[in-house]
C-alpha cells in the first residue's frame, strides 16, 4: 500500500517535491526525469512520477528511474483523464515537504529551476514563486514575457503585473506546500484546462508573489501534434471543459477586491474568446443554445472596456456582444453576421445587431492595410496588385457590397474603376486584386489612390499605401509615356508623365 505521504520519514533536507504526471509519454519521460536529477539542489529535491494509466512504456521509464535514484518515486493509478488534474492531485496528496512543483512528464525544467524558485519563496517569505517559461524546439513569447527581466527577481503583485494571470500554466511555479492546501484548491479532474482552477485563484490572493525572471520551466511544443493543446478547437469536449472552467472562475469574483475582478474578467474573456467565436459553427444543433445560456451567465458581469482590452479584434469580440445583448439568435448566426460588415460615421463594423453604443463599439474593426506593388503596363493601361487586409474582418469579397479605387487629383476624383478581390489566404484575412488603370485616366503628375468601401449601410473609404520600406516602384513604359508607384506623405500615388517631355526616374 502506498503511504498518504512520501517518505513517511521525508529526507531532512528535501524541501521540494517534483509532482511528475505522465500518460503515453514514454518518449519523453526519461530526459524530463533527467532535467530533474540535474537541478542543481537536487539533493533538497524528491520526485514523484504518476504513470496514469498509460498503454506505452511511460511506467517502465518511471520504474526504472525509481530504481536507480531513491529520490524518484514511481506510482500507477487507473487513468484518470483527459487531462493531468487526477495525477496532479494524487501527487499532491503525498508530498511531505515545504515546497511542490508540477512538470508534465514531456517538459522539462532548467538546471537552476529549483534553486533560483526556492531562493524567491524562502528569502522574501511568500507562497507563490513563477519563473519565465521558453517553448522549445521552435521558440515563441507571451503577452506577459516582458515581466520577465532576464537575470532578475522581484516581488509584485498581480495589480502591476495584470497580464500574468493569462500565464495559467501550473508548471513554472513553485507553491508553498501549507498554504495551497489550506487554499482549498485542487486541480481539476477529467477535463483539459484543469491548471487555472489552481493558478488563476492562487495568483488573484496573493499580495505578493516573486517573479524570476531566468526561465524555470521548458514547454515542448510536439511536432507530431500529440499534445493535449494541439486539439485545442477541434475536440469539442473541450467547449464544454473550458465552460466548466469559466463558470467556477467566475465565481470568484464576489470574494475577490474590487480592484482584482477586472484582472479576472480579462483571463476568463481572453482565455475563452476562441471557443466563444467557434462555438456557433463547432458544436452540433441543440448544444449551442445550452452553451450561450451557461456562458452568458459566467460572464454577466464583464464590462464592454475590459472586453476590448482582453481581445484582438472585432471578430474575437462579437459572440460576447450577442450575450450583453441576450441575443441568441445573433449568437447562432455568428459565422453569417461576421462575415458582413456596415459602414457607420466613416468606420467599419461586423454586422451584428446591438441596442447601445457600448455594444456596438466593441465591433468596429481595426486598422485598414490596402498595399500597392508589382506595377506592370502594357496596351490597355497600368496594372499593379492591391493586397488589403482589414483587421477583425474576413472574407471581403462577400462582406463588402462593392468595392472601388478612385484616382485623385488636387482632392478631386479623375477615375474610378471597380475592384475584384479575387484571391485570398486560407484564412480569408488577405486579399488580392488586380487593378488595371487606363493610360488616358491618369493625365501627367501625381494621382493619389483611395479605396471606397460600400455596403448597406453607406460607404467609407481608407488610402492605399505602399508596403511598408517601399519608396517607390517603377517606372515602367507604356507607348510614349511612363508611370511609377511613389509615396506621398504615406499614401500610395501614381505618377505619370511623358518620355518626350519629363524623363522617368532611374
Amino acid at each position: 500500500m502506498v503511504p498518504d505521504r512520501w517518505p513517511r520519514r521525508a529526507d531532512r533536507r528535501a524541501e521540494v517535491t517534483i509532482v511528475v504526471p505522465a500518460h503515453n509519454v514514454g518518449r519523453y519521460l526519461g530526459a524530463c526525469l533527467d532535467s530533474l536529477r540535474a537541478q542543481t539542489e537536487w539533493a533538497r529535491c524528491l520526485a514523484i512520477v504518476v504513470d496514469d494509466g498509460s498503454v506505452d512504456d511511460t511506467g517502465e521509464v518511471g520504474a526504472r528511474y525509481a530504481a536507480l535514484d531513491s529520490r524518484i518515486q514511481c506510482l500507477t493509478q487507473r487513468n484518470g483523464g483527459p487531462g493531468p488534474g487526477s495525477a496532479r492531485n494524487h501527487g499532491l496528496r503525498r508530498v511531505a515537504t515545504r515546497f511542490v512543483m508540477f512538470v508534465d512528464g514531456d517538459d522539462e525544467l532548467t538546471p537552476r529551476a529549483v534553486e533560483l524558485l526556492l531562493g524567491a519563496v524562502t528569502e522574501d517569505d511568500l507562497d507563490l514563486a513563477i519563473g519565465a517559461t521558453e517553448q522549445f524546439p521552435i521558440g515563441r513569447t507571451w503577452p506577459w514575457s516582458g515581466y520577465f527581466d532576464q537575470g532578475a527577481r522581484s516581488v509584485t503583485n498581480l495589480d502591476e503585473v495584470p497580464l500574468l494571470v493569462h500565464d495559467a500554466r501550473t508548471c513554472n511555479k513553485l507553491y508553498r506546500t501549507r498554504a495551497l492546501r489550506a487554499s482549498g484548491l485542487r486541480f481539476g479532474e477529467r477535463m483539459h484546462f484543469e491548471d487555472a482552477l489552481v493558478t488563476v485563484p492562487l495568483m488573484l490572493r496573493q499580495e505578493r508573489l516573486g517573479l524570476v525572471g531566468d526561465a524555470v520551466h521548458r514547454y515542448r511544443k510536439r511536432a507530431e501534434g500529440g499534445s493535449i493543446m494541439d486539439a485545442h478547437f477541434t475536440r469539442l469536449e473541450n467547449y464544454w471543459d473550458h465552460l466548466a472552467v469559466v463558470e467556477r472562475l467566475a465565481r470568484l469574483a464576489p470574494r475577490l477586491p474590487p480592484r482584482r475582478r477586472p484582472v479576472l474578467q480579462s483571463f476568463l474573456v481572453r482565455s475563452f474568446q476562441g471557443f466563444v467565436r467557434r462555438a456557433p459553427s463547432a458544436l452540433p444543433p441543440g448544444r449551442r443554445e445550452e452553451f450561450f445560456a451557461r456562458a452568458r451567465r459566467a460572464l454577466s458581469g464583464a464590462d464592454p472596456d475590459v472586453v476590448l482590452g482582453a481581445t484582438r479584434d472585432a471578430s474575437e469580440r462579437a459572440g460576447f456582444v450577442t450575450m450583453m445583448e441576450n441575443d441568441v439568435a445573433s449568437f447562432l448566426d455568428l459565422p453569417r453576421l461576421t462575415r458582413r460588415l456596415e459602414a457607420y460615421r466613416g468606420d467599419l463594423y461586423l454586422a451584428v445587431p446591438t441596442s447601445s453604443d457600448a455594444t456596438h463599439a466593441l465591433l468596429r474593426t481595426g486598422s485598414t492595410r490596402a498595399w500597392a506593388d508589382s506595377l506592370e503596363a502594357d496596351t490597355t493601361g497600368v496594372t499593379f496588385r492591391l493586397r488589403l487586409r482589414i483587421q477583425g474582418a474576413h472574407d471581403l469579397d462577400q462582406a463588402l457590397e462593392r468595392v472601388v479605387l478612385r484616382g485623385l487629383r488636387d482632392d478631386r476624383p479623375v477615375f474610378e474603376v471597380p475592384v475584384q478581390l479575387a484571391l485570398k489566404d486560407a484564412a480569408g484575412a488577405q486579399h488580392t486584386a488586380r487593378i488595371t488603370v487606363p493610360r488616358e485616366a491618369l493625365g501627367t503628375g501625381e494621382t493619389l489612390l483611395r479605396l471606397g468601401f460600400e455596403t448597406a449601410t453607406g460607404r467609407t473609404d481608407r488610402w492605399v499605401r505602399l508596403p511598408r520600406d517601399t519608396v517607390a516602384e517603377g517606372p515602367v513604359r507604356l507607348a510614349q509615356d511612363w508611370v511609377g508607384l511613389t509615396d506621398h506623405d504615406g499614401r500610395a500615388a501614381l505618377r505619370a508623365g511623358s518620355v518626350r517631355d519629363d524623363q522617368p526616374a532611374s
